[in-house]
C-alpha cells in the first residue's frame, strides 16, 4: 500500500537531518507533537505559544511521556530571543492557528518575518529551519517565499510542496551552510 504524504512527518525527517543537535525551538507549540520530537533528538528545548490552551496542551504531552529537556514559554516567538543567546541548530515554524482550538488566533506575517530575520543570525552552521506553511494566510506564505528568496549563498533554501492536490500545505526548510 502506498504512503501518503504527511506533512507532520516529513518536517521531522527534515529536522532530522541534522545530528545530535544541542538547541532546538518550537516557535509555535500548538498541541506540543513538534516540541515532543524536538525533546526526542535535542539536548535542549524552547516551546513557544501565545495560547493558554497551546502551552497547556504541550506541558500535559511532555509530562505524559516524561519530557525533562523542555522549557514551555507563554510568549510570541518573535521574543524568543529573551530567553535564548546561545547559537541553534534546529527551529520549526508550524503556522496558521491552533488545531482545533480558535481560527481567529493564528500566526501573522511580521511576527513571522521578525523572528526569521533574527533566528538566521543565530542559526548554527549546517543548523535547519524549517517552516510549515497552510494557505490560510496567503499574504504570510508570500511573504516568507520573498524573504527566503532574498537569502545570501550562506544559506541553502528548498521548498517542498505537493503539486497535484490545491491548497495542500508546504514546507521550506532554511539550512545554513
Amino acid at each position: 500500500m502506498i504512503k501518503l504524504i504527511n506533512i507532520a512527518e516529513l518536517s521531522h525527517n527534515i529536522l532530522n537531518e541534522f545530528k545530535n543537535p544541542n538547541i532546538a525551538i518550537d516557535m509555535t507549540c500548538g498541541n506540543g507533537l513538534d516540541t515532543l520530537f524536538l525533546s526526542s533528538i535535542a539536548k535542549s528545548v524552547f516551546a513557544f505559544d501565545i495560547q493558554d490552551e497551546a502551552i497547556n496542551n504541550t506541558k500535559k504531552l511532555l509530562d505524559l511521556n516524561r519530557i525533562k529537556n523542555a522549557r514551555v514559554i507563554k510568549e510570541s516567538h518573535d521574543l524568543y530571543d529573551i530567553y535564548v543567546s546561545d547559537k541553534i541548530d534546529l527551529v520549526i515554524y508550524n503556522l496558521g492557528y491552533l488545531p482545533s482550538g480558535n481560527k481567529l488566533i493564528k500566526t501573522e506575517s511580521r511576527i513571522v518575518i521578525n523572528s526569521l530575520k533574527k533566528i538566521l543570525y543565530q542559526l548554527n552552521d549546517f543548523g535547519i529551519i524549517v517552516i510549515v506553511i497552510y494557505l490560510h494566510n496567503l499574504d504570510e506564505s508570500n511573504q516568507i517565499q520573498e524573504l527566503t528568496k532574498k537569502l545570501g549563498k550562506e544559506f541553502d533554501v528548498m521548498k517542498y510542496e505537493v503539486l497535484n492536490k490545491n491548497n495542500s500545505p508546504y514546507i521550506i526548510k532554511i539550512q545554513k551552510i
